[in-house]
């Protein structure tokens, strides 16, 4: 998945006034969560990825940042996620599409749409 705007924003705009654990859930390629640790340097980032293309592009680009050391994927659908961890800040850019047509390449349906389940908490 390439980096688009909505992604950038969100990186650039969330505000907290100094997290020290930051959960990016649906991280793609990791760009906000890289943003969350240039942007807030005492803050550790868990990132979660259901996609094991793009945890794979995440992870490497993790290790190549300044910020590896703050900076940790796991590959893993959400709802399967367990940790004790408590955190100050979640960010997500999550699935926008629901109940429309889907796209034909998988990955970019996964990321892309959601069906009316994914919405109900």
């Amino acid at each position: 998945m390439k980096i688009n705007t909505d992604g950038v924003l969100l990186g650039a705009t969330v505000s907290h006034p100094s997290p020290k654990r930051i959960l990016d859930i649906g991280t793609g390629t990791g760009v906000i969560a890289l943003m969350l640790a240039q942007r807030f340097p005492d803050a550790f980032i868990e990132a979660v990825e259901i996609d094991q293309l793009a945890a794979e592009t995440a992870s490497k680009n993790f290790r190549l940042s300044v910020f590896s050391e703050r900076l940790n994927i796991n590959h893993v659908a959400i709802e399967k996620y367990n940790t004790n961890e408590k955190f100050d800040l979640i960010v997500s850019n999550p699935p926008f599409f629901v109940n429309d047509l889907k796209n034909e390449e998988f990955r970019k349906g996964i990321a892309r749409h959601a069906n009316e389940d994914f919405l109900v908490y």
